[in-house]
């Protein structure tokens, strides 16, 4: 059976601007602590001192990622001073209120207050930070992430981050989801 040769290039067309894509969705480490029991209708205590770089969880079959997770860059813009920080000091009010502190001899000096519903809000026991940017980088388009705290039964702190983006490369179209666990260890 012969196409006609726009009907060729209407279907390449269609698959180059559908196709580009990815998604990866890890589940919790089975080899990390139980995650702690949150209340459905309040903010979980995050309240602690932890170490600024955590662990990325590496589904099996996945490649590990040579860069730690920072704690801080889910609290300041500036994520490269924040990542000089040794530890992060999170001091809650109970549900309204969250400051982040940086500690350590490079750490930014100015804490961050979070004020509840304007930075962030609570579902199911976790606390949900989201931020959302244009990428004008390798890929011109827009990035959203949410990011869902909870302590662990060990006293990590433990941060689901789901990612989606879309823009292009190249003139073609791309666009991604992703979930990947970090955890956070108590600082001693």
């Amino acid at each position: 059976m012969k196409y006609p040769s726009g009907a060729v290039w209407y279907l390449m067309l269609f698959v180059a601007f559908v196709a580009p894509g990815c998604s990866s969705h890890a589940v919790y480490p089975g080899d990390w602590a139980s995650l702690s029991p949150g209340a459905a209708d309040g903010c979980p205590s995050l309240a602690g001192v932890y170490r600024n770089a955590g662990e990325r969880a590496v589904p099996e079959g996945g490649s590990p990622q040579y860069s730690p997770p920072y704690l801080s860059s889910h609290f300041f813009a500036d994520t490269a001073a924040a990542a000089r920080a040794d530890r992060v000091r999170i001091s809650d009010d109970g549900n309204a209120e969250i400051t982040i502190a940086l500690l350590g001899d490079d750490a930014l000096p100015v804490p961050r207050v979070l004020q509840r519903q304007t930075h962030y809000r609570c579902e199911d026991g976790w606390l949900l930070l989201e931020s959302s940017r244009w990428l004008a980088e390798n890929v011109s388009g827009f990035e959203s992430m949410t990011y869902r705290l909870r302590k662990a039964d060990d006293g990590a702190l433990v941060v689901q981050v789901d990612a989606s983006a879309v823009g292009v490369v190249f003139l073609v179209p791309v666009a991604g989801r992703s979930t990947e666990w970090n955890r956070f260890l108590p600082a001693e």
